[in-house]
């Protein structure tokens, strides 16, 4: 039986964020530094992924749930620019 419309844009969504997820995750493992900042990484999965801000927005909590890696909900620190 053939999937009804709102069912295949679901799925479509919930593929998005799921490849999103596991592509972030890995800068959310082991402690590891935070280096760049939320916007940068979206920026990065949109281009890279071909996904949406919104899949990267729940990709995004759900990694951060499932690596306990709270301290990513807050903003990095920013950073001096250097005059040149």
């Amino acid at each position: 039986m053939p999937k009804s419309r709102p069912q295949e844009l679901y799925d479509k969504a919930e593929e998005e964020r799921q490849r999103c997820r596991h592509w972030v995750l890995p800068f959310l493992r082991d402690n590891q530094p935070k280096f760049l900042t939320k916007a940068e990484l979206c920026d990065a999965a949109t281009r890279e992924l071909k996904v949406s801000k919104k899949s990267f927005d729940c990709a995004w909590i759900e990694a951060i749930e499932q690596t306990g890696r709270h301290d990513w909900y807050e903003p990095l620190r920013r950073r001096l620019r250097v005059k040149s």
